[in-house]
């Protein structure tokens, strides 16, 4: 009977083996998954939180808090006003970021009701090589 068993145990051995790795890379899988799209969730709001920063900054440029009016066309048609925590390559400066504003525009949308509107739009792209996120944020101002 014991000549009969021979050889068995080896295929149970093998097929566990097997078993165990396809499951331990499916699990490694599923891991770099998640890590991966958390790194993309969180580079994502870091952008869309700059841009809508950005907007916020060029918008204390258009509306002064120690000046009762404004001048949104002038400043609108010239040089966009770049943010103070911006350099001049437009790379933010804060160290722990790999942010860049891609883009700051501002272009008239037209007349409604007397009232001159504008749009202000930023771009922002956060990451590196593998994981790139861009995001968007456009506000509209009126004069």
């Amino acid at each position: 009977m014991s000549h009969k068993q021979k050889g068995g145990l080896l295929v149970v051995v093998v097929f566990v083996l097997v078993v165990m790795g396809l499951l331990a890379t499916t699990l490694t899988r599923i891991h770099w998954s998640n890590s991966d799209a958390h790194t993309k969730d969180v580079l994502g709001t870091q952008a869309w939180l700059l841009a809508q920063s950005v907007n916020e900054e060029v918008l204390t440029r258009f509306y002064p808090l120690n000046s009762s009016s404004s001048d949104v066309a002038n400043q609108c048609v010239s040089s966009m006003p770049w943010p103070n925590f911006v350099s001049v390559s437009g790379r933010f400066s804060h160290s722990v970021m790999n942010c860049q504003l891609v883009g700051l525009t501002c272009s008239s949308v037209g007349t409604l009701d007397e009232m001159n509107y504008y749009k202000l739009f930023a771009r922002v792209r956060c990451g590196s090589v593998e994981n790139v996120v861009e995001r968007t944020e456009e506000i509209w101002v009126r004069e």
